[in-house]
C-alpha cells in the first residue's frame, strides 16, 4: 500500500494526478512536443510516493522520444522536493530542452527552468529567487525540532545557491544575498544576470494566457515579499480554491505537518 501524499497547497487537484500538461508536436506552435507547468508545482507532497515522479519521467520519455522538447513554465513555485526531482529527471533526459518562461517563474519553479539547455523568457515575465521556507500549521515545536529544521533550510539554500551560481556565473555570496532579499528579475535582468538566454516577444493571445495563470498563482504570491506591482495587478482577482473540510483520517496529518516550499 503506497503512502498517501500530504496536501501542501490548497486547490482542487486529486492525489497522484499530473500538475503538468503534455502536448504532441503536431498540436504546438513550436513544432516540438511540449510540456507545460502552469500553476503550483504539485499541490501534494512528493515525500515517499514514487508514482508521480515516475509519471513525469514516463510522459517526458514518451512524448520526447529522446529528441528535442519545449517546456513552458508559468508558476509561482510550490513543493521544493517535487521541483528538485523534476529537475533531476530533466537533467537525465538526452534530448535538447528549450525552456520558455511565460508570465512568471518564481521560487521552486526556477530550479526547473535552470534545467533547460536554452532558456527563453517572455518580455513581460519575471523570475524570482528567495530563501526556502517552512510554514507551520498548528504545531507545537521544541528546540531540537527547530534546530533540525533550520539545518534543513540551510542545506536546501546551499544546494539552490550552488545551482544558481553554476548556471549564471554569479558568485555564491551574491546569490545568497539575492535569495535573502527575495529578488525579482525582469526579463532583461534575467538575461543580463544569466538566469535566461534570450528575451521572448509574444503576441496578445499568449499574454492573456500568462495573465490568467498569474491569477492562479495568487495564493503563492501572498507569501512572498517584494512582489512587483505588475504581478500583483495580474493576480488581483479573487482565486477560488477548494475548502479543506471533512478530510479523511489519514489526511488529518495535514494539521500537524509542514509545508516546505520555495
Amino acid at each position: 500500500m503506497k503512502n498517501r501524499p500530504i496536501r501542501c497547497f490548497q486547490g482542487t487537484a486529486e492525489p497522484y494526478t499530473r500538475f503538468w500538461t503534455v502536448k504532441n508536436a503536431a498540436d504546438t506552435p513550436s513544432g516540438e512536443p511540449e510540456i507545460e507547468f502552469f500553476g503550483v508545482i504539485s499541490e501534494y507532497s512528493w515525500w515517499g510516493d514514487e508514482i508521480t515522479p515516475q509519471m513525469f519521467r514516463d510522459d517526458l520519455n514518451a512524448i520526447g522520444k529522446g529528441g528535442p522538447v519545449t517546456i513552458k513554465v508559468n508558476s509561482g513555485g510550490g513543493d521544493v522536493v517535487a521541483a528538485s526531482v523534476i529537475r533531476s529527471i530533466l537533467g537525465e533526459y538526452p534530448g535538447f530542452k528549450t525552456i520558455k518562461v511565460i508570465g512568471m517563474a518564481a521560487s521552486a519553479a526556477v530550479a526547473i527552468v535552470l534545467a533547460g539547455d536554452k532558456i527563453l523568457i517572455q518580455d513581460t515575465a519575471y523570475m524570482m529567487i528567495h530563501d526556502p521556507l517552512f510554514e507551520v500549521m498548528y504545531a507545537t515545536l521544541d528546540i531540537e525540532t527547530l534546530e533540525s529544521w533550520l539545518a534543513c533550510l540551510k542545506t536546501t539554500k546551499t544546494g539552490l545557491a550552488d545551482t544558481y551560481a553554476n548556471r549564471t556565473g554569479i558568485s555564491v555570496d551574491r546569490i545568497n544575498r539575492m535569495m535573502t532579499d527575495t529578488t525579482y528579475l525582469s526579463a532583461n535582468e534575467a538575461v543580463k544576470m544569466g538566469f535566461a538566454d534570450e528575451v521572448l516577444h509574444i503576441g496578445k493571445e499568449a499574454m492573456q494566457e500568462s495573465e490568467a495563470v498569474a491569477k492562479a498563482n495568487a495564493a503563492l504570491l501572498k507569501n512572498y515579499m517584494n512582489v512587483p506591482e505588475a504581478l500583483l495587478n495580474q493576480a488581483s482577482e479573487p482565486v477560488q480554491s477548494a475548502a479543506v473540510v471533512d478530510l479523511p483520517e489519514d489526511e488529518q496529518r495535514f494539521r500537524d505537518e509542514i509545508n516546505f516550499y520555495l
